[in-house]
């Protein structure tokens, strides 16, 4: 028995450890899931809102705050006047809107108040449809006779205090809704006098009398709904089954309205009466009237409701993975492209970089690009000064002269039009940019774009093939030796030397480089192509860290805003 009951112990504890892990892994992923998604969201928040307070701040100085003295952000924001006006007045507006809110949310009003827009509705449907109705008389004479019935909703000797119980909650229904235009002493004054109104006319209305013509009203219209559906109306409009969902609307309106206890909704319009009173009397106080004179604000602009809220809490970046925490703000005096940026990963970002292009450092073949660059702009210099000087000879033996040097000096200077030249040039400028920049708003553009000149020139290395250039610099050549030519003819050439014999060089280094080329530098390039792809992936996708031994949490660069465009948006 003792065994027996030692053997049931163990299965309970199995049992008992198999549904913990079961738990686990259900709640622990979603909770990874939810604490990913709550990071990004902070993140992107926080990046725009020290975007949008920089902005601000830059409007008003013309300057932008570096990132390491963000707090003075903080300050300016605090202390602007504009603003902590705005976010005032929208405070006040709110108020009254509230007050005008639990006025209509009275039983009695809140029954009222669809009315008016279904008969609209109702009217503008017959309206509408009436080239349709004047197929079949029957139908345009129900129809006008709708139409003048419905009238007697806003104008009726038999229950005009219901009518005007419906006018002033219509009249606080627009109020409300047009806050924004109307100052906000005059709104608060005008919702009292329709509450006035409404305290004086909703003991007196004549529920019965306006209960009973809608009733009568109701079969009409329902016998002309059917009507409709009898012809083949049915198949051009649903005006049908719209009218019937506006009465139907209407007749739950007039039975909520049965059922209310006038005067208990009295006692309770009064008491907002008094509420709204008080608020009255605030607006028109020493510290609220010049506020209160301006119109309503009932929601702040987005950029707005970022900023009164802006803080340091939104200085750093929820998720700091690789230590680094304040956002990254960089901008060229002068131009008006502000980049506000994530720095997650970005060191690591830069590391592997790092160690994917210096290698490239060493390629042979770049040493001898950098001096056929250098004898290239040494002819050009010295041929913008020979041009400068032949400028002031006699401009019938120079015109010729000036104009072909012009033209190549233009062409010289138009180099990246030779493949090998300007895919050269891309890398040597995104090696160059990695040892002191590491931010993804710079390099991804860069990154894309020499992917492909990478494994090109690896090509080109392998194969020897560098016919554009050799074929470029070799009409360079004949055109100087024309342009020589042509100096000799017309014109000294006082202390200007002949420019092809400094030219040739470049020729000379341009049969030097192909013969340094080797299989082992186009590998080099291919595999640093590999690597520099796989850093920017792994930056903007994340990096997963193993968490409770089997599961992993992700971090990722939560991006960047440049110029007002947000990278995440971008990508889609």
């Amino acid at each position: 028995m003792a065994a027996k009951g030692k053997g049931s112990l163990i299965l309970k504890i199995l049992i008992v450890i198999l549904a913990v892990a079961l738990w686990e892994t259900i709640t622990i992923p979603n909770k990874l899931w939810t604490e990913e998604k709550r990071m990004t969201t902070e993140g992107r928040k926080n990046l725009e809102a020290v975007y949008e307070a920089e902005r601000f701040y830059n409007s008003q100085t013309k300057e932008y705050i570096p990132s390491d003295s963000l707090e003075k952000l903080v300050v300016f924001i605090e202390n602007d006047s504009s603003l902590q006006k705005k976010q005032r007045i929208g405070e006040l507006t709110n108020v009254l809107y509230n007050s005008i809110n639990r006025i209509l949310e009275i039983p009695a009003l809140s029954a009222v108040l669809p009315l008016s827009q279904s008969v609209d509705e109702i009217n503008g449907d017959l309206s509408f449809n009436t080239r349709y109705f004047k197929k079949y008389e029957q139908l345009m004479v129900q129809k006008d006779e709708i139409s003048r019935d419905l009238v007697k909703f806003d104008v009726s000797t038999e229950f005009p205090n219901f009518n005007k119980v419906k006018t002033y909650v219509d009249s606080l229904d627009d109020l409300r809704d047009r806050i924004n235009e109307v100052s906000l002493q005059n709104s608060a004054l005008l919702a009292q006098r329709y509450v006035d109104s409404l305290e004086y006319f909703l003991p007196r209305v004549e529920t019965n009398a306006a209960n009973e013509f809608w009733k009568s009203e109701y079969k009409k219209i329902f016998s002309f709904i059917n009507e409709i559906k009898k012809t083949d109306l049915v198949k051009v409009t649903s005006v049908a089954d719209r009218l019937k969902k506006f009465i139907d609307r209407i007749n739950t309106s007039m039975k909520a309205f049965l059922k209310v206890d006038i005067n208990q909704n009295i006692t309770l319009l009064n008491h907002q009466k008094n509420a709204l009173s008080g608020i009255y009397n605030d607006f028109i106080t020493h510290d609220h009237f010049l506020l209160t004179q301006q119109n309503g604000i009932l929601q702040l602009s987005d950029v707005d409701s970022i900023l009164v809220t802006f803080s340091e809490k939104n200085f750093t970046c929820p998720d700091t993975f690789d230590g680094i925490k304040r956002y990254i703000v960089s901008y060229q005096p002068g131009k008006a492209t502000l980049v506000v940026e994530c720095p997650n990963l970005l060191d690591s970002f830069q590391k592997q970089l790092l160690e994917a292009t210096t290698p490239l450092s060493g390629l042979g073949y770049l040493n001898y690009m950098n001096k056929i660059q250098g004898v290239l702009d040494s002819t050009i210099a010295v041929m913008t000064y020979a041009k400068d000087r032949y400028r002031l000879a006699r401009a019938d033996k120079t015109g010729e002269i000036i104009l072909n040097m012009k033209e190549l000096i233009a062409e010289m200077k138009a180099l990246d039009n030779v493949f090998f030249y300007r895919y050269t040039k891309k890398l040597v400028n995104f090696v160059d940019t990695v040892k002191t920049e590491k931010k993804l708003s710079v390099l991804k553009p860069i990154i894309e774009d020499v992917l492909n000149p990478m494994d090109t020139l690896a090509t080109r290395i392998e194969t020897g093939n560098i016919a554009d250039l050799e074929q470029r610099l070799t009409y360079f050549g004949n055109k100087i030796q024309a342009l020589d030519s042509l100096i000799a003819l017309r014109v000294r050439r006082r202390h200007v030397p002949p420019f092809y014999p400094t030219y040739q060089q470049v020729l000379d280094l341009t049969r030097e480089m192909k013969t340094t080329f080797r299989p082992e530098e186009a590998q080099q390039l291919r595999s640093s192509k590999t690597t520099v792809e796989k850093a920017l992936l792994e930056t903007l996708e994340g990096y997963k860290e193993r968490v409770y031994g089997v599961f992993f949490k992700k971090h990722i660069n939560h991006g960047y805003i440049s110029g007002g465009t947000k990278s995440w948006e971008e990508s889609k």
